[in-house]
């Protein structure tokens, strides 16, 4: 329990009741007792991961951190032994407070390890693993921004007004920090951007490092978004405020239509864990 009693100290793991408490709690969220709550509740009711809450059988008694000074950084221990990813990478990562909450997500798993429920330590993994190359990542990411929500709205009306008012703070921040502008598009076939715009937006992926990388591009997977992922990273906008433009289109449809039970809120409660994950990971990284 030491890694879970430093987390504490650190602000890093308050007990939460719901995703709720983790969107409006002072401080730093804790990511960590919601996701695995709500990601085991979707399993126990057969939702995603399977349907299944089975896993390996928790195989360690204690977690510990410990600073790697070879490495510049910290490592998480699991009965003395050092932690290694998929790919049997020492799990090194450069914050203390990452580390710690890591190593929260590993103490709280009971009689089996459920991956699906430590989105931290899979953001880790990602990163120092490397699954695809640096270059594909980035590849992938611009070949997606000409059809990117931010600048691809819908025909006039209470749509495309919403997305005009939760996009703004996005193309404000591409503006200031890239130095492009962007003209929104409702064609069918996306916006036309120019060499400048992509050379920009390539030069501002090559300037994040693996960590930032890797919670960019979760964040531009589950919004539909590169510009959101980009902006939301760099701690341009709150949880909230991502949350609200990647489901501008279907918040508007429930208002109008209502919400349906067992699909629309399951859709929500999931989004905000993929969203909370990447967001918490890069705030964890700026604490020492």
């Amino acid at each position: 329990m030491q890694a879970l009693r430093q987390a504490q100290q650190l602000g890093l793991a308050r007990p939460l009741t719901n995703l709720r408490d983790l969107l409006h709690c002072g401080g730093l969220p804790s990511l960590l007792t919601c996701a695995a709550a709500q990601r085991a509740a979707y399993a126990t009711h057969g939702v995603g991961e399977g349907g299944s809450t089975d896993g390996v059988p928790r195989f360690y008694k204690t977690v510990q951190v410990q600073e790697a000074y070879d490495e510049g950084g910290f490592q998480i221990l699991l009965d003395h032994r050092v932690l290694r990813t998929p790919a049997r990478n020492a799990l090194v990562v450069p914050s203390r407070a990452l580390a710690y909450a890591i190593a929260a997500e590993w103490e709280w798993q009971i009689k089996r390890i459920q991956p699906f429920t430590m989105p931290l330590m899979s953001l880790a993994a990602t990163a120092l693993d490397q699954p695809k190359p640096r270059e594909e990542v980035i590849a992938t990411m611009l070949q997606y921004l000409p059809t990117d929500s931010v600048i691809c709205h819908d025909e006039p009306g209470a749509l495309a007004d919403r997305q005009k008012q939760l996009y703004a703070p996005v193309l404000q921040w591409a503006q200031r920090v890239m130095g492009i502008r962007l003209e929104p598009t409702n064609s069918i076939f996306g916006a036309t951007l120019g060499e400048q715009t992509l050379v920009a937006v390539e030069k501002h992926l090559q300037g994040l490092d693996r960590w930032q990388l890797a919670a960019a591009e979760q964040l531009a997977a589950c919004c539909k978004s590169v510009l959101l992922g980009l902006a939301a990273t760099a701690g341009e906008l709150s949880i909230q405020q991502v949350l609200s433009a990647a489901r501008a289109e279907e918040d508007l449809q429930i208002e109008q239509w209502g919400l349906v039970e067992g699909g629309h809120d399951i859709d929500i409660a999931d989004l905000k864990v993929r969203v909370a994950a990447p967001a918490l990971f890069v705030r964890l990284l700026r604490r020492y």
